[in-house]
C-alpha cells in the first residue's frame, strides 16, 4: 500500500474508533516487537497515526483488517444515522 492510502487508512481509523490514543500507540508498540514503558500512556494521536502508517503501509494483512474494522465501524454509524432520521421524522 502506499504512503497516502496508508495515511487516509490510519486516519479513518483515528476517527471511527472507540479506543483511546495510548491504547492504539501501546498495541502499535506490541506489533512491532517492543516493550510496553511508562510513557506510553502520555502517546497522543499523532504518536499513534505514525506507528499505525508504518504498520498498514508494511503489511497488507494488518491493512485489510485495519480496513475491516473501518468498514464495520462507519456501517454502524451509518446505521444510527439512519435510525436517528427516522426517529425525528
Amino acid at each position: 500500500m502506499d504512503d497516502a492510502a496508508a495515511r487516509l487508512l490510519a486516519f479513518r481509523y483515528m476517527t471511527t474508533t472507540a479506543r483511546r490514543a495510548p491504547d492504539v500507540y501501546r498495541w502499535c508498540r506490541r506489533l512491532l516487537g517492543h516493550r510496553e514503558r511508562q510513557s506510553d500512556c502520555t502517546a497522543l494521536w499523532s504518536d499513534a497515526f505514525d506507528l499505525l502508517v508504518v504498520l498498514i503501509a508494511d503489511s497488507e494483512t494488518f491493512a485489510a483488517g485495519i480496513a475491516r474494522r473501518v468498514a464495520a465501524a462507519e456501517q454502524v454509524a451509518a446505521k444510527f444515522d439512519q435510525d436517528r432520521k427516522r426517529a425525528a421524522a
